[in-house]
C-alpha cells in the first residue's frame, strides 16, 4: 500500500462544490487532492503544495480559468493544466489551449476519461521535473569540477588524475544525455498528440538517469580525495550486482546503436572487497567500448559474470571490428586508442586494468580482427 505522502498530487479549481467533490472521491485512491473554490485560493495552494497537475474550471466568478491559467504559467511553466468546459465553451476552451493548457475535458465528465487524462498529465510533469533536476544536478557538478581544477591545477602530479576524471564522468552523462533526450521526444509526441498513452518505461528510465548522475558525484567525490593522500577503505562489494547495474544503465545506448545484449549474470554471492565506484567504472568502460565496436555492423555483446571457487570472471564478448595482433600489446597503455576518427582518450582500458589490478585481479584481452573482442576480468572473493 502506498503512504499518503508518496502518492502524486492534483489540485482541483472549480467554484462549484459538486464537480469538486465528484473530482476527490473519483481521485481520492490513487492520488492527494486538493480544492480550492477560487483561482486566488488555487494559485495560494500550487504555491503550498506543489501539484503535480491541475484540474481547473474555464467558467468562474472573479478570476476566470482563462486568467487563471496565464498566472499558473508565470509561476509553473512546465506543470500539466486541465481545463474543464461547459456545454457550448469549446472556443474557450480551444483558446486555453492556445494559452499553454495541456488538455480539456467536457463537463459532464466521463470518470474513465477522467483518470487517463489524469495519469498522463501527471506523469508529464514529473518527467519534466525530473529532467529538469538531472540538468540541474550536471550544472552544479560541472561547476564545481570548474572550482577543483582551479584550485588543483598547480599540482602536476593531478593532471593524469584530471584527465582520467574527465574520462570517466563521460560514461555517465553520455548515458543520462540520451535518457533526457528520449524523454524531451516523449514529451513532444505527448504535446503533439494530446490522447497519446503513458509513455511506457518512465519510471525505469528516470531511476538510469538518477543512478548515473549518483554515479558521477561519487567519481567527483573520489577525484577531489586524490589530493589529501587519504585512499578509500575497501568494503565488501558484490560484483555480480554491480555488473547487472552497469548493463542495466547501457541498455537504451546498445539499442540506440542497434547492438544486441545476451546476458547470463549468476545469482550467486559474489562478494569481494573494494571500492564499488572504482570497479563500476572499470566494468562500465569495457562495457561501452563493446558497444561503440559493435555499432557499425549492428553486432551482439555477451556479457557474464560467472562464480568460481575462489574468484569471479566478469567476460565481455562483442562481435565488433576487433583489434590487429601488433596493438594488442599497447591499448592498456595511457592515450593510445583505436578509434581514429572517433571520440576517444586512450584512457579507458587503462583506467580498468589500474583498478582490476587495485584490487588484485587480473584483465585479459583475446582478438581477432573482423571477428571481435573478448575481455575477461578476473577478482579474488573475499574469505568466507
Amino acid at each position: 500500500m502506498i503512504a499518503t505522502a508518496d502518492l502524486p498530487q492534483v489540485l482541483v479549481i472549480d467554484d462549484e462544490m459538486g464537480p469538486r467533490e465528484s473530482l476527490r472521491m473519483l481521485l481520492k485512491p490513487s492520488y492527494t487532492v486538493h480544492t480550492a473554490d477560487s483561482v486566488e485560493k488555487g494559485l495560494q495552494l500550487l504555491t503550498e503544495k506543489r501539484p503535480d497537475a491541475i484540474v481547473m474550471d474555464i467558467r468562474m466568478p472573479g478570476t476566470t480559468g482563462i486568467e487563471g491559467l496565464r498566472k499558473i504559467r508565470q509561476i509553473d511553466p512546465h506543470l500539466s493544466v486541465i481545463m474543464l468546459t461547459g456545454f457550448g465553451a469549446l472556443e474557450t476552451a480551444k483558446e486555453a489551449l492556445r494559452l499553454g493548457a495541456n488538455d480539456y475535458i467536457s463537463k459532464p465528465f466521463d470518470a474513465r476519461e477522467m483518470r487517463e487524462v489524469i495519469s498522463r498529465n501527471v506523469e508529464r510533469t514529473r518527467v519534466h521535473r525530473t529532467s529538469e533536476n538531472a540538468a540541474g544536478e550536471i550544472k552544479e557538478l560541472n561547476s564545481r569540477l570548474l572550482q577543483e581544477l582551479a584550485q588543483k591545477e598547480r599540482l602536476a602530479f593531478l593532471g593524469q588524475a584530471s584527465a582520467e576524471f574527465v574520462h570517466d564522468i563521460g560514461n555517465p552523462l553520455t548515458i543520462v544525455w540520451g535518457y533526457v533526450q528520449l524523454l524531451a521526444k516523449k514529451l513532444e509526441e505527448s504535446e503533439r498528440n494530446g490522447d497519446a498513452p503513458k509513455p511506457p518505461g518512465s519510471n525505469k528510465e528516470l531511476e538510469i538517469i538518477e543512478q548515473n548522475v549518483r554515479l558521477c558525484r561519487d567519481l567527483l567525490t573520489m577525484w577531489q580525495s586524490y589530493g589529501s593522500g587519504e585512499a578509500a577503505p575497501h568494503r565488501a562489494i558484490s560484483i555480480s550486482n554491480i555488473v547487472r547495474e552497469v548493463v542495466g544503465s547501457v541498455e537504451r545506448l546498445a539499442a540506440e546503436s542497434q547492438v544486441k545484449l545476451e546476458c547470463e549474470i549468476t545469482d550467486a554471492d559474489c562478494t569481494l572487497m573494494g571500492e564499488a565506484v572504482q570497479v563500476t567504472r572499470a566494468i562500465q568502460n569495457v562495457i561501452i567500448n563493446a558497444i561503440q565496436a559493435s555499432a557499425d555492423n549492428h553486432g551482439t555483446i555477451s556479457i557474464s559474470c560467472i562464480r568460481k571457487d575462489f574468484y569471479v570472471d566478469v567476460r565481455i564478448a562483442d562481435s565488433g571490428y576487433g583489434i590487429a595482433p601488433e596493438k594488442i600489446s599497447k591499448i592498456f597503455d595511457p592515450y593510445f586508442t583505436t578509434k581514429q576518427g572517433k571520440s576517444g582518450t586512450g584512457l579507458g582500458l587503462y583506467i580498468t586494468k589500474k583498478v582490476i589490478e587495485d584490487h588484485n585481479g587480473s584483465i585479459k584481452v583475446d582478438s581477432e580482427p573482423g571477428v571481435g573482442t573478448t575481455f575477461t576480468i578476473r577478482l579474488p572473493l573475499a574469505n568466507s
